[in-house]
């Protein structure tokens, strides 16, 4: 895993070099055509899933995803840095995708491009041609879990998962479409994935150290964070890699994958 996977506005701004950098705007294409970072391309994965997070799963999500950034001149030769507004779950979510496919050189604007502009960062609506590339992923299997491997080891004392859902779909009582039954992980801690932001940012280290210590964690636990379709999920992963939590993986398949398997028991 890459240690410095935020980079602030003004050190951006100070070293902007969109020819040298693949710079990739994980909003929706109505707010890149409007208004974006100069030099960066569009592309969001928000709405590819990850039906079946078995490893024949994942391998097919791997293989689609990779084609997806080849095709907007992602490489492991260039760095990257993906954004949104603030430091949103879109933007996390390309970033914990693209170091699963093996990218050393790939960060996160902390702060999105609202804390562009406060560093004095123009924008512009000129739309960016990518330039194709090849991308093979080189699978980091460190920062993931799978449903199977979970389901195995429940209630593992060292294990915590973290639902970082709202409260409603926590208990059970949201609609989501998609997941026909709704509920918990069994034994999964509720908190929500906001509570480590502050002002478009992650709070500071010790403060998200805090609230997870109120939750029961402490530094000899693997952490587990899950969502729906693992992009909150993939937001609170980081800033507990940011507090210094390294034992932490992204569970990518999420509710969507849980709930659809209906060997796997659900908490309401």
């Amino acid at each position: 895993m890459t240690k410095n996977f935020l980079i602030e506005a003004q050190d951006f701004l100070n070293n902007f070099d969109s020819e040298n950098t693949v710079v990739i705007d994980a909003r929706t294409p109505e707010a890149y055509a409007k208004e974006h970072i100069p030099g960066a391309v569009f592309l969001t994965t928000y709405g590819c899933f990850v039906p079946d997070s078995s490893p024949a799963g994942m391998q097919a999500f791997a293989d689609d995803v990779a084609k997806r950034y080849a095709d907007i001149g992602v490489s492991h030769d260039k760095p990257v840095v993906v954004y949104e507004d603030a430091t949103g779950m879109r933007a996390a979510r390309e970033l914990w995708i693209l170091e699963y496919l093996g990218h050393k050189h790939v960060r996160m604007l902390h702060g999105g491009m609202r804390a562009w502009q406060l560093a004095g960062g123009l924008l512009d609506n000129e739309l960016v041609s990518p330039r194709p590339t090849v991308f093979i992923p080189i699978i980091n299997d460190e920062i993931v879990i799978c449903a199977d491997e979970i389901n195995r080891e429940l209630g593992q004392s060292k294990r915590k998962l973290i639902d970082v859902r709202d409260s409603s779909e926590f208990n059970g009582l949201d609609h989501t479409e998609c997941c026909a039954r709704r509920g918990h992980v069994p034994g999964a801690i509720w908190l929500e994935w906001t509570e480590f932001l502050e002002d478009g940012k992650y709070k500071k280290p010790e403060d998200i150290r805090s609230i997870l210590a109120s939750r029961g964690v402490d530094d000899q636990d693997e952490l587990v964070p899950y969502c729906h379709r693992g992009a909150r999920s993939a937001n609170a992963y980081l800033a507990m890699r940011y507090a210094g939590y390294p034992n932490t993986r992204n569970f990518i398949g999420s509710m969507h994958d849980w709930s659809a398997n209906l060997s796997l028991n659900i908490e309401k």
